[in-house]
């Protein structure tokens, strides 16, 4: 493969899992830094912002500033602003999250906080809870992952969508990789029962959606011909590369396998680990 001069990381099963540092991650990016490629992190999480992602990284000793943070939670707020300028937007997700979006959009309105208003939470069993589930007015609703949803917050995301919402998801991941090998529901796997109980299709921000890799463009001045995606997820790592031209390591410390893995072609390496990206590169 030819040398980038950028490098798109995905943060999730390529840098760490859950809390914990992936081991040839650190060695990866101060090998590409020596080489003279910058590293930016790619992830469709929209929970943390770009200072809380900062102060990850550099307590995993990841060589990643602010300047070279892409997520889902960093360009959500624009769009909304950008394609629904003015209307009454609902988010789901992480306090960061609704931050990010109020920083951008003026009419915006946390779901934990209009259901804590309305005495809605947990399991709704009453009429009269039901009756004020239903005088949303939301003209957008937007969800990141939320780790603290429940039967009302899916409820009310529902019903938003039923009376007409727009629904935005800041990605479609239906699970993220965790310690132990293991793996938790991802904001996809959320986002998928809201269309079907909102009778919606999602319009999706993160990965393979172009809209992080337009902004990375945008920011650093370098075209996509001169970029290298690596990452763990086929139908959103790699598929944005495919889709973008772009050529691609999957990486095998995440969630695809060798037994997912698909073929090599010009365009697509599989490798181990980040240590045998980086000899493919001859960093």
């Amino acid at each position: 493969m030819q040398k980038p001069s950028v490098i798109l990381l995905d943060a999730d099963g390529v840098l760490w899992r859950g809390g914990d540092v992936i081991p040839q991650a650190p060695g990866f990016i101060r090998r590409a830094h020596a080489a003279g490629i910058r590293c930016v992190l790619l992830s469709n999480n929209a929970g943390l912002n770009r200072q809380s992602y900062e102060a990850k990284c550099r307590r995993l000793g990841l060589d990643l500033a602010e300047r070279d943070i892409f997520s889902s939670n960093y360009i959500s707020g624009p769009y909304l602003a950008r394609m629904y300028p003015g209307q009454r937007v609902l988010v789901f997700g992480s306090p960061q999250l609704v931050e990010s979006v109020r920083a951008h959009c003026l009419d915006v309105t946390d779901a934990h906080e209009w259901l804590s208003a309305r005495n809605l939470a947990g399991f709704l069993h009453a009429p009269e809870q039901l009756d004020r589930l239903a005088e949303t007015d939301f003209e957008v609703l937007l969800m990141g992952i939320d780790i603290n949803i429940d039967y009302a917050t899916l409820s009310l995301a529902g019903v938003c969508c039923q009376r007409g919402a727009v629904l935005v998801a800041a990605n479609d991941d239906p699970t993220f990789p965790f310690e132990h090998g293991l793996t938790l529901p991802g904001n996809g796997s959320f986002v998928a029962l809201v269309e079907l109980v909102g009778g919606v299709r999602a319009q999706r921000l993160g990965k393979p959606a172009p809209y992080l890799l337009e902004q990375v463009e945008l920011e650093t001045g370098v075209g996509r011909d001169s970029m290298l995606l690596i990452g763990d997820r086929l139908e959103t790592d790699i598929e944005l590369a495919r889709r973008a031209g772009i050529p691609a390591m999957l990486v095998l410390t995440g969630v695809e396998t060798a037994a997912t893995a698909p073929p090599e072609d010009a365009l697509l390496r599989v490798v181990p680990t980040l240590d045998e990206a980086a000899a493919a590169l001859e960093i």
